[in-house]
C-alpha cells in the first residue's frame, strides 16, 4: 500500500512539472517571460528552523522557449535570471578565532544565471490521446559565496506525459 501511494505521488508530481505531452509543429515556437518573488524573509525552514541576522530577497526572472524541430519533436530551453538581495546579515568567518563581537554586516545585491534547463520532448503517440517523453538536463550555473567552489551538478529529468 505505501509503495502505491509513493508511486502514484511520483506520477502526480511529474505532471506537476510537465508543459503536458503536446509538442510544437515544426518550425513554430512558444516563449514565456515570468517573474517570481521571495519577498524579504530572515528564517530558513527546515528541521530545526535557523535564524539569519539580516534579510534575503529572492527574485528570479525567467525566460521558458519551445521550438518544433520536426512536427513531433520540441526543443525546450528555460534560462532563469536571480536577483539577490542581502541586507544587513550579521556575519561572523568561523575561520576566524576572535574575541568579543567579530561579526561583519553584510549589504548586496546579485546577479546572476539560475540553473539552465535544455531539453527535447518526443511525441510517440497522437490519436485518440497523447503519450510523450521528455528529457532535459539542468546545469548548475553558479555557488552561494564566490569563495567557496561548489561542484557543478547535473542534473538529468526523464518523463513521461500523457493526456
Amino acid at each position: 500500500m505505501k509503495n502505491s501511494i509513493q508511486i502514484i505521488f511520483l506520477f502526480l508530481s511529474i505532471s506537476m512539472y510537465s508543459q503536458g505531452p503536446w509538442t510544437k509543429e515544426k518550425g513554430k515556437f512558444y516563449t514565456q517571460l515570468s517573474f517570481t518573488t521571495i519577498p524579504s524573509y530572515n528564517e530558513f525552514f527546515g528541521n530545526p528552523d535557523y535564524e539569519i541576522q539580516g534579510n534575503i530577497t529572492d527574485n528570479t526572472m525567467q525566460i521558458y522557449g519551445e521550438y518544433g524541430l520536426t512536427n513531433t519533436t520540441t526543443l525546450l530551453v528555460n534560462i532563469p535570471l536571480k536577483l539577490i538581495s542581502i541586507d544587513n546579515l550579521k556575519y561572523i568567518d568561523p575561520t576566524i578565532d576572535c574575541v568579543g563581537d567579530c561579526s561583519e554586516t553584510i549589504n548586496k545585491n546579485r546577479n546572476s544565471l539560475g540553473n539552465i534547463e535544455i531539453g527535447v520532448k518526443h511525441n510517440f503517440y497522437k490519436k485518440d490521446w497523447l503519450l510523450s517523453g521528455q528529457f532535459s538536463v539542468e546545469g548548475n550555473t553558479g555557488s552561494f559565496d564566490e569563495n567557496q567552489e561548489l561542484e557543478q551538478v547535473m542534473m538529468l529529468l526523464p518523463l513521461l506525459l500523457y493526456s
